[in-house]
């Protein structure tokens, strides 16, 4: 049958497979994005058989969903996202930035350039590649600090790593464009 969902600027479509071995369903699903140089997918499956194609449909959205957002280990969609972020222009900056990834990691640093699709970041931290961290700007002229809801580490290189902007409020997408903005016509 084939379900298809829109969240968080992704499509998500499901297609169930048949079990040879009986009369259940398995999840499979292709979660897109649509860039200016064409679309990029994924096709993910999942553990579990369900009773009928409409349920596996149900569960596979929902799946798609949590990948999205980052709740499924090992699994992750915001590498899709990295072509977009390559053609945005980065602005060198020096602004102040507090991180952390529940429970047990909180930090600060120094963002030293920024762009609409992630950021580079000095730290004495330890963190790793493909860790999900929350993220505050503390950019100047904002009342308070941009929250970056989701952000992935990309690469770490001694005390720097690069950071890609995965999951941000609409409102928080604003103020970030608005930041770049001001670094755009501010004269080097």
């Amino acid at each position: 049958m084939g379900k298809r969902a829109e969240y968080e600027g992704y499509t998500i479509e499901s297609a169930p497979q048949h079990d040879p071995q009986g009369q259940k369903w398995r999840l499979r699903i292709s979660i897109s994005i649509q860039h200016p140089r064409g679309i990029q997918s994924r096709e993910l499956t999942a553990e579990g058989l369900y009773a009928s194609e409409d349920e596996a449909d149900f569960y596979g959205i929902a799946f798609g969903q949590r990948v999205i957002d980052g709740r499924v280990d090992g699994l992750a969609v915001w590498d899709l996202k990295v072509q977009e972020r390559r053609i945005t222009p980065r602005f060198r900056v020096q602004f102040r930035t507090t991180f952390c990834a529940a429970p047990t990691l909180d930090g600060t640093g120094t963002i030293l350039d920024l762009s609409t699709g992630g950021c580079r970041v000095e730290s004495t931290a330890s963190l790793t590649s493909g860790l999900t961290l929350e993220l505050r700007i503390y950019a100047p002229g904002l009342d308070w600090p941009l929250m970056i809801e989701a952000a992935t580490i990309q690469w770490v290189s001694g005390p720097m790593f690069g950071l890609a902007f995965f999951r941000m409020t609409d409102s928080e997408r604003q103020r970030l464009d608005l930041v770049i903005q001001d670094l755009t016509s501010t004269p080097t």
